[in-house]
């Protein structure tokens, strides 16, 4: 929802400080880019959890989803279906060896 520059100044993604100043007109891009932001804080709220409790099923979750892919791709088969299990795995969103999501 938000991304920082080379200096570390962070905004809402596409959406430069500069188009949120005083007497500056919103248009239709920017009302959907902050509606867009406001659906993703409502559905924050909506969950009950802070930011603490969140990280913790993060790294759960991680732990999970580490275990099944484990379990489902890189159990003891035949040579010819593990290459193909292997394959399928390739794309896996877990890396079996660390343990953590690589697309956070």
């Amino acid at each position: 929802m938000t991304e920082k520059d080379a200096s570390g100044r962070w905004q809402v993604k596409g959406l430069p400080w500069e188009r949120l100043r005083e007497g500056q007109a919103i248009t239709k891009e920017t009302g959907q880019i902050l509606y867009g932001c406001l659906c993703k804080l409502k559905a924050y709220e909506d969950c009950g959890m802070g930011p603490d409790q969140l990280e913790g099923w993060k790294d759960r979750l991680e732990d999970v989803a580490a275990h099944v892919c484990d379990k489902l791709c890189r159990h003891p088969m035949e040579v010819a279906a593990q290459e193909e299990l292997d394959a399928i795995c390739e794309g896996c969103p877990v890396s079996a060896c660390a343990g953590t999501l690589l697309d956070r």
